[in-house]
């Protein structure tokens, strides 16, 4: 059996010890520790873990007060999520179609769909191929946000420069599948204090102070809720799997490289497969391995490949061709991401993955290809 990930965390360590023989359990001392090191490795003047992806971006549109017909741009082909945040606080999701080759939102194609609506833009890095948030900031507004989705991303620099540098927002996963997890956890982070002490707020039921900080040198401070808020706050547990993780990112990221690079060296002998090419960057991070192949095919490869215990999936599927985004927007304009979410399929790919799962893969995918010749050209 090829699994599709294996998370990276030491089964025999125990990341709890200091944490609970602490007092607090949640948004406490470990959570400030942990976002100290990522403001100091981000260069961000502030940091906010939070309990997944999803919630720590509502709790940036909130911040923003998006409300109805304020326009968001994000690239068709991605997560789901993208778009259900935006519909959740209530704002109008706009479709930017991906680059044919790279797979990342197309900035051409972006700048036609803004309009004296548009409140920000949500580029991805997608698969761990870095966005070029540069060339898209030169050329918008100054009054539209960009937000960065780095779900798939934490490493890499762009024009010399470290993700989020150029962006409003940076927000990273730590869901269970991704390089670097702690189950369910997401971390924001952003040079605009005003903002993010009212994200710090609404993601805290809308509480001027978390319980950690109202008690501080044995006198008791007085809490206010001056907007609503929901729950978003990561625990002080789920934050103790991530401090090793971070800091010992770079060897990860190497080893994750070295596979990449043999499984692509692998399949490039493969005239089927088609591959996103990589933007030129420093350091790019690899998090998923994306394949394109013919769509009539791509299904039955699938049942292929899982019918030998090679587990793949499907990451992703245009937004604009899901049922209810279908229905409600009636998106045609984004020819390019419904092609790649026919054509696409993931590969399993994590740092424990062997040079001989390596060869099982090339070789089921070519016994595959050799039985449907008809599609070979």
């Amino acid at each position: 059996m090829i699994k599709f990930y294996k998370h990276n965390l030491n089964k025999n360590k125990n990341y709890l010890t200091k944490t609970l023989g602490g007092q607090y359990l949640t948004s406490g001392p470990i959570c400030e520790e942990v976002e100290s090191i990522l403001k100091k490795k981000f260069g961000k003047k502030s940091a906010f873990l939070t309990n997944s992806w999803t919630n720590a971006a509502i709790s940036i549109l909130l911040a923003l007060k998006v409300k109805k017909d304020d326009e968001i741009i994000i690239p068709a082909c991605t997560f789901v999520a993208c778009a259900n945040i935006i519909e959740i606080v209530g704002g109008k999701v706009v479709f930017a179609d991906i680059d044919p080759k790279t797979k990342l939102m197309d900035i051409d194609d972006c700048l036609k769909k803004i309009t004296n609506k548009t409140k920000a833009i949500m580029p991805v890095h997608l698969y761990g191929n870095l966005f070029p948030t540069f060339n898209l900031k030169k050329k918008i507004r100054k009054n539209i946000y960009i937000i960065e989705d780095s779900a798939h991303a934490f490493s890499g620099e762009y024009n010399n420069k470290p993700l989020g540098f150029y962006a409003d927002f940076l927000i990273f996963s730590f869901y269970a599948t991704k390089s670097i997890t702690c189950g369910e956890g997401g971390a924001i982070l952003s040079n605009n204090k005003q903002l993010m002490e009212n994200i710090k707020s609404i993601a805290n039921n809308g509480m001027s102070k978390p319980a950690f900080k109202r008690f501080e040198n044995n006198k008791y401070k007085p809490w206010d809720v001056k907007s609503f808020g929901f729950k978003a706050n990561l625990s002080d547990i789920n934050a103790s799997l991530l401090k090793d993780q971070i800091l010992n990112y770079k060897k990860l990221s190497n080893i994750k490289k070295t596979i990449y690079i043999k499984l692509k060296k692998k399949l490039s002998n493969l005239k089927q497969i088609k591959f996103p090419s990589n933007l030129k960057n420093n350091d790019r991070d690899y998090y998923l391995f994306p394949i394109g192949v013919n769509r009539k095919l791509r299904n039955e490869l699938i049942e292929h490949l899982t019918s030998k215990k090679i587990f793949v999936t499907v990451n992703f599927k245009s937004i604009t061709d899901l049922s209810f985004y279908k229905k409600k927007y009636k998106v045609k304009n984004c020819v390019n991401s419904i092609k790649w979410g026919e054509e696409t399929l993931s590969l399993p790919f994590h740092a424990k993955l062997k040079v001989g799962e390596i060869n099982k893969i090339y070789k089921e995918i070519n016994s595959f290809f050799k039985k449907n010749l008809i599609f070979n050209d």
